[in-house]
């Protein structure tokens, strides 16, 4: 089962919500079984994962936009956000995982939820593809080192939505305020917590 949160979230932002949240729901049953062998999130993660993972991931869907944008998850992991949103509905996601077994993990999702985005097995260094209209990530580096290892795939237009937790203040003070503007705003997830979307100006 989602929780009351999860599926009132859905049932407030998406018309098919019916749709999205069984895919959900898919997901984390797969997720938490294969995790059981292949250790692919933390255990101590799998307690309130729909707050914590889920929720946490598909709120960013509003500071987005277009679900047609080519869109890169930087460290993708076991798919958060990437694979939430891909279920959500934006049709051309990207994402990036340097480990062969999470990466499988992907693209057996990908077959198993019956959604279409691209697995990238490799260091987001080596990525070498046209220009990302959006670039997300969810505990994957500083701020800094996320714009650092993008840079060769993205461009002025490109838009960054971070996940980031209660150093986003201190992350920030790296970034060349002449170059970048940034937004913050807050999570529903945790007080401590901002999703920080940067453009370039």
């Amino acid at each position: 089962m989602l929780s009351k949160q999860i599926i009132q979230y859905c049932e407030n932002n998406f018309q098919s919500s019916a749709q999205i949240l069984k895919k959900i729901f898919e997901y984390k049953k797969f997720l938490l079984s294969e995790n059981l062998k292949k250790n692919l999130i933390g255990k101590s993660n799998e307690d309130d994962f729909d707050q914590r993972h889920i929720l946490d991931c598909i709120q960013i869907h509003n500071y987005i936009g277009d679900p047609k944008l080519r869109i890169l998850d930087v460290g993708s992991g076991a798919g958060l956000p990437g694979i939430l949103l891909s279920i959500l509905g934006f049709k051309n996601m990207h994402l990036v995982e340097k480990s062969p077994k999470k990466s499988n993990f992907l693209n057996n999702c990908k077959l198993r939820l019956g959604i279409e985005f691209t697995v990238h097995n490799n260091l987001i260094e080596k990525l070498k593809m046209t220009k990302f209209d959006a670039v997300v990530a969810r505990a994957f580096a500083p701020i800094i080192k996320i714009i650092s290892v993008t840079k060769n795939i993205t461009d002025a237009k490109t838009k960054y939505v971070l996940l980031k937790g209660k150093s986003y203040l201190k992350e920030l003070e790296s970034v060349d305020q002449s170059r970048y503007d940034w937004q913050l705003y807050p999570s529903l997830t945790s007080n401590e917590s901002k999703i920080v979307v940067i453009n370039s100006k």
